[in-house]
């Protein structure tokens, strides 16, 4: 069998490269490689491996559906995928794009819902979820995802969306039936609802304490 590359059997291969980012399982480098500018998150330790490999296979899986930055290769204690030229959901989404960008957020993760995977942290989508300069949005960091009969990724972007709003009885119904049954009827009945709330409050206000 082929031993799998690690990130140190590349580096060196990496034009301009920087780190961008790290957390307490992986850092995160943007360079060129092979003429195309990718991220590499890189696992911290051999302990953290694991985490990392299985958000390869899930980017790969959600990429299929045109979810995630495209995962480009992977190897031992790395994944590879496009960068992002974007910035964090919480500094793009303002009055005049917020009702496209919360549609986005809520098709995403129906999505995410079908393939019964929970990416977690959807409730507070401050910096997981990354907007272009075409306001294009993207879910990142799925390593704490999990596969799950009963994804929760609706309901909690709905939690999200609703911070410090009157929940009414047709609302609370919508939920119950949707957390029943995650079809796409009882999906877009729910986000027409939602959709609507937010025309009929003049704007979207994101909460911003928990950052």
């Amino acid at each position: 069998m082929q031993k799998k590359l690690k990130f140190q059997d590349i580096k060196e291969k990496i034009k301009n490269i920087e780190k961008i980012g790290e957390g307490w399982r992986a850092s995160v480098y943007k360079g060129i490689f092979e003429d195309k500018v990718l991220s590499f998150k890189v696992a911290l330790s051999d302990l953290h491996k694991h985490p990392i490999q299985k958000e390869g296979i899930i980017l790969q899986q959600v990429n299929k559906h045109g979810i995630g930055s495209p995962l480009r290769f992977s190897g031992e204690d790395f994944i590879a995928y496009d960068y992002i030229d974007g910035k964090p959901l919480i500094e793009v989404i303002n009055q005049s794009n917020y009702l496209n960008l919360i549609n986005q957020l809520l098709e995403q993760s129906f999505i995410l819902d079908k393939l019964k995977i929970d990416k977690g942290e959807m409730h507070r989508p401050y910096t997981n979820v990354l907007v272009d300069k075409d306001l294009k949005l993207y879910l990142i960091d799925f390593e704490r995802a999990t596969k799950s009969l009963k994804p929760q990724n609706v309901l909690n972007v709905t939690q999200f969306i609703l911070r410090g709003k009157e929940r009414t009885e047709d609302l609370l119904k919508l939920l119950k039936e949707y957390k029943l049954n995650q079809s796409e009827d009882n999906f877009l009945r729910l986000k027409d609802y939602l959709m609507n709330i937010l025309v009929a409050g003049a704007g979207f206000e994101p909460a911003t304490s928990g950052l």
